[in-house]
């Protein structure tokens, strides 16, 4: 799942089950990351559409918890063991050259989608 924010407000979110099989953490991760790509790409657009934004719009920044995603997102060696995830990577890595994203690595426990697809830790319920 992921969620965007904007002058510290949640302007868009999405929590749903992922349609493809993917055999790893990393795979299931970077499947989340190109959706969240699209939809910054997306949103980037709309803001290049306002004129008061248009000249402050940036990259979109993604914070992502897994270092090993950003390795891959970075990586411009492509191997035949992830093909099912081949044209996602091409998509993310397209996106960084155009300066459309950037991606960031970011604690789990700072991460703000997380309680999308997570259950919440026991420390951080309160009992009233």
């Amino acid at each position: 799942g992921w969620i965007f924010t904007l002058a510290g407000g949640a302007i868009s979110w999405k929590s749903k089950k992922q349609t493809c099989i993917t055999l790893s953490t990393m795979e299931s991760e970077f499947v989340a990351l190109a959706s969240a790509g699209q939809e910054a790409e997306w949103l980037r657009g709309l803001l290049l559409e306002v004129p008061l934004a248009k000249d402050n719009v940036s990259k979109v920044l993604i914070h992502c918890d897994s270092q090993a995603t950003l390795a891959r997102a970075f990586s411009k060696v492509y191997n035949g063991k992830s093909r099912h995830i081949g044209l996602r990577h091409s998509l993310v890595r397209k996106m960084i050259k155009d300066g459309i994203i950037s991606l960031k690595y970011i604690q789990t426990s700072y991460n703000l989608a997380d309680p999308f697809t997570k259950p919440l830790a026991r420390d951080l319920l309160k009992t009233t």
